[in-house]
């Protein structure tokens, strides 16, 4: 009886962990997402990420930018993904935004990102940020 249920709970396992739809799994996305709740602990050779997201279809979409302060130097916005999930003939929605970054050097440091909606920054836009503590290690 106990083999029948093992052997059952096995095949059981294997059915849910099949990927049915065939889709591609990229094993090389290595991205660490950032938090903005905890000490963010990474290594030197890692890709962080923030995700981050601007309206589809509102007078933002096209100049929505984004910047980071580190005063240390360990961090670096590599660049922004931007990706667009809706369907074309939807209005509104969202597109995302996933900020992708490096560790330059080891250490502690707390960044601040901010997020412009439009191409010329105001003191207002400077004014909010959003903070995350990192730590690299080697």
């Amino acid at each position: 009886m106990k083999k029948l249920s093992a052997f059952g709970f096995m095949v059981f396992i294997l059915a849910c962990c099949t990927n049915t739809k065939k889709q591609v799994v990229d094993v090389t996305d290595t991205k660490i997402p950032l938090h903005t709740d905890t000490l963010n602990v990474v290594k030197l050779a890692d890709t962080l990420v923030i995700y981050e997201s601007t309206c589809r279809g509102c007078a933002y979409e096209a100049s929505t930018h984004f910047d980071i302060s580190d005063s240390l130097g360990i961090i670096k916005l590599l660049h922004v993904e931007t990706t667009d999930n809706n369907s074309e003939g939807i209005n509104g929605g969202s597109i995302s935004k996933d900020l992708v970054l490096v560790p330059i050097k080891t250490g502690s440091t707390t960044i601040k990102l901010y997020k412009f909606w439009k191409t010329e920054a105001t003191a207002k836009d400077s004014a909010g940020f959003t903070s995350y503590k990192i730590e690299v290690r080697n």
